[in-house]
């Protein structure tokens, strides 16, 4: 009876719990809507937010509020303002296109080209677009040379690549043109000498001829003649200046800004080689000489392309300099001598996204070499830009630089990139929070930084407002106050008046009593005016960043690690004061944790996580398989570990073997799951975390076979796995390899038994010796020992032998 009774308290407290759950979970949704005073600001508070635009409504009811309570508190259905439907059309589709010969405008880089979208407060969307560079795109190339005095053999040289240059070109693109200009220095003083002799010639001193210094001259306008640039070039005239810094910046001023003279096309590769020995003048230094006015960026040629203004205009600074190489799009390959490549390469770190700084050798005898190497460095970098920062909606890029397979990073920049490379893009468009409760339009442009020509427009509608903005006060005028009129059924005040009753002057610096009165939370111990956390104007409260309410007495919410949106965005939750109300489907402190349990379900299975492990925030955390090796299921269903087979493997393999044989399609159905694989036995690169390796093993041409392929469960619903074969290996057959295995065995044992053997002799015969030697040894011992050996003794026998000439006796 007793356990009875414990078991029947305890299912009534877990009902308890549940229903104060909803509750609680009911009223959080319900505090979303009502705070809010105006439609805009009540629609963009959650997706289940109503607003009643019926002026005779109720006072007493929150006109923010749900639909069925809106109802019930007598707001007409016809009177109810609801969000918008979401806008998506792709308005132009064109499909990728390389240059063709007959037409530059059919050239296509970039698809889709536009798209109309809607974005709504705490909204993400994701558009995915690609690039492809376009074969033989146009190239224009425009010389800008320093023919100073130190320069003259530059130029003969520049001369004598008059055939291999077209060469050249032709190998980068088929559709080139060239263009010739130069440049000195200003012709004022100090930077030139002004005695009239030395001022009309100043090679005097080298006792040569030479034009007068000029700041830049432009000599021949883009064209696809090669003779017209050689002969140009030949034509043209070594200068002189006094110091060893030179007009490369008013140069390329007057290069970048006169488009029209210069000949720059409208689609094409703009290239400037800026080639010097010298060093560079830069913002100021023209004041020196009297050009005291800061330069105008405009285009000041004259009639025989001379810059006309030099002695009036300062040296453009590396600010107008960047501004005017991203707008026009032109990038600046500065080929110049080993003495000063420091000074451009600090300049570089500058211009970084425009110019390229490369090694002149002195007579400029390498300077094909460079103008190859300096194209082919710019052209393999992508780079995408846009115009958001002008508007509310923000962009992020993901793109996989064209790694086949590879997954997606986020970046804008791209390298390594080659013709026929197609690059993927995922651009994620947010809208944070509405600037005003209006609806609004932005306009964004995304492009490649270092061209410009091919975008994708993205034309964005600013879910802000209400349908009901536009309504005239008509007959009811008489409703609001002075200074105030009527906006989706309540009274708002002009622009430039607040307070209840709009009497109150936003410029007035101090506020009534009363109106401060009612910045104070009522029956509130806090006693500051917008709890301290805002200011009062007009009795209402302007809060600090990270507060919010009628009050300012309730904190931000956490926002989402995924998007960074706070309680992840529309959808998934709405802010309560500092606390996150999640929709249906999602959990969390920052709603960012679903509770579907579909994405931890295997294709073709019903347990979650394979029976091996939790579903937590809709991804598998796979337990031990193994407690005492401390191994764990891996996978993302935790379908496979170490010491047992994989289902999907088992499952994928009809599809894979029926694919080998070509007797079905990509797209492969077993049971409820579908299939599709790909071959990707030629490619190489990595194989991503997510992806599992499996074997099939069939029998071809009587060899055994092994194909490597890996599975990707994508969770759509046309496609719920992904194939991609990765490498075959063959051999013989089992019987063949069982014989050639028996002889390699056979073989070895032989190997190892000699081995055995010799390794038995060699060491007899190395104890032999030993003992051997240690016999002789123990003998030379003994023989120490004997009388005969020791140095010490003396023999009594004494010898003489007589000489053979001695006389002997007969007898003797």
């Amino acid at each position: 009876m007793y356990d009875y009774t414990l078991c029947k308290l305890l299912v009534f407290s877990v009902i308890i719990i549940y229903t104060c759950g909803q509750v609680q979970e009911k009223l959080l949704n319900k505090l979303v809507c009502i705070e809010h005073e105006e439609c805009g600001a009540c629609l963009s508070a959650a997706s289940h937010c109503r607003w009643c635009a019926d002026p005779y409504f109720s006072h007493a009811a929150p006109r923010c509020n749900d639909d069925e309570s809106l109802v019930s508190t007598g707001c007409s259905q016809a009177m109810i303002q609801r969000p918008e439907k979401p806008i998506w059309v792709v308005a132009e589709n064109s499909s990728l296109q390389d240059m063709q010969p007959d037409s530059e405008e059919s050239v296509v880089q970039i698809q889709p080209q536009r798209i109309k979208l809607s974005l709504k407060p705490r909204e993400t969307k994701k558009i995915k677009f690609v690039y492809r560079p376009a074969k033989n795109y146009p190239l224009d190339l425009y010389y800008l040379m320093d023919l100073t005095w130190s320069m003259k053999d530059d130029k003969e040289t520049l001369v004598s690549l008059r055939d291999d240059l077209p060469i050249l070109l032709k190998n980068l693109t088929d559709n080139f043109r060239l263009g010739f200009g130069s440049f000195a220095d200003k012709p004022i003083m100090p930077f030139i000498n002004v005695d009239d002799r030395r001022k009309s010639n100043p090679c005097a001193v080298e006792e040569e001829a030479c034009e007068a210094t000029y700041s830049y001259k432009h000599h021949l306008s883009l064209t696809n003649e090669v003779s017209d640039f050689i002969k140009k070039v030949n034509t043209s005239s070594v200068t002189a200046n006094l110091d060893n810094a030179e007009a490369q910046l008013d140069a390329l001023m007057q290069v970048l800004t006169c488009g029209e003279k210069i000949g720059w096309s409208t689609k094409s590769r703009k290239i400037v080689i800026l080639s010097s020995d010298g060093l560079l003048h830069i913002a100021g230094d023209g004041r020196i000489g009297g050009a005291a006015l800061k330069n105008d960026e405009n285009c000041h040629l004259d009639d025989n392309g001379y810059y006309n203004k030099a002695d009036t205009y300062d040296y453009p600074s590396i600010a107008q300099i960047f501004r005017l190489l991203d707008k026009y799009k032109v990038n600046v390959i500065f080929a110049v001598t080993e003495s000063v490549k420091d000074h451009y390469d600090s300049l570089h770190e500058l211009l970084k996204d425009f110019t390229y700084v490369a090694k002149l050798e002195s007579d400029s005898s390498n300077i094909l070499k460079l103008v190859k190497t300096g194209y082919e460095d710019i052209v393999s970098v992508v780079d995408f830009e846009d115009n958001a920062s002008s508007g509310p909606a923000k962009v992020r890029y993901f793109s996989d630089c064209g790694v086949k397979g590879g997954s997606l990073v986020e970046t804008t920049r791209c390298t390594g990139v080659e013709y026929g490379m197609t690059l993927n893009y995922e651009a994620h468009i947010t809208l944070d929070a509405c600037s005003e409760f209006k609806t609004s339009s932005q306009t964004i442009r995304i492009s490649e930084s270092q061209l410009g020509q091919d975008s994708l427009t993205l034309d964005v509608e600013l879910q802000c407002g209400c349908k009901c903005e536009g309504d005239s006060q008509k007959d009811l005028s008489l409703t609001c106050p002075v200074n105030s009129h009527l906006v989706c059924g309540v009274c708002q005040c002009n622009k430039g008046w607040s307070g209840p009753d709009c009497d109150c002057s936003i410029s007035d610096e101090e506020a009534s009593a009363e109106l401060m009165a009612q910045c104070r939370e009522p029956n509130s111990t806090r006693t500051l005016a917008c709890s301290g956390a805002g200011d009062c104007i007009c009795g209402r409260c302007d809060c600090d960043r990270g507060y919010n309410g009628k009050y300012c007495q309730c904190k931000s919410c956490e926002t989402s690690p995924e998007n960074g949106i706070e309680c992840g965005g529309v959808g998934r939750g709405a802010c309560v004061c500092g606390q996150c109300a999640c929709a249906d489907g999602w959990g969390g402190p920052s709603c960012d944790c679903t509770t579907v349990l579909d994405s931890c379900i295997a294709p073709g299975d019903e347990k979650l996580c394979s029976g091996h492990g939790d579903c937590v925030c809709g991804q598998c955390q796979c337990s031990a398989s193994d407690e005492s090796s401390g191994s764990v299921y891996s996978g993302t269903f935790c379908e496979t570990c170490a010491t047992c087979e994989n289902p999907l493997c088992a499952n994928a393999e009809p599809c894979v073997s029926c694919h080998l044989n070509s007797s079905c399609t990509d797209i492969c159905t077993i049971g409820s799951v579908n299939y599709t694989v790909h071959d990707r036995m030629s490619e190489t690169g990595s194989i991503s975390a997510e992806d599992i390796t499996c074997i099939l093993r069939i029998e071809e041409n009587s060899l055994e076979c092994e194909y490597k392929y890996t599975y990707n469960a994508v969770r759509q619903s046309i496609v719920a796995m992904e194939i991609a074969l990765r490498s075959k290996d063959c051999f013989q057959p089992t019987s063949a390899k069982i014989m050639t295995s028996a002889f390699v065995i056979i073989a070895c044992v032989i190997a190892a038994g000699l081995l055995i053997i010799l390794a038995i002799k060699s060491a007899q015969i190395v104890s032999d010796r030993r003992a051997y030697a240690k016999f002789v040894k123990e003998a030379q011992e003994s023989r120490k020992n004997m009388q005969e050996l020791n140095p010490l003794y003396k023999s009594p026998i004494s010898e003489f032998k007589l000489p053979d000439s001695f006389p002997r006796d007969k007898n003797d």
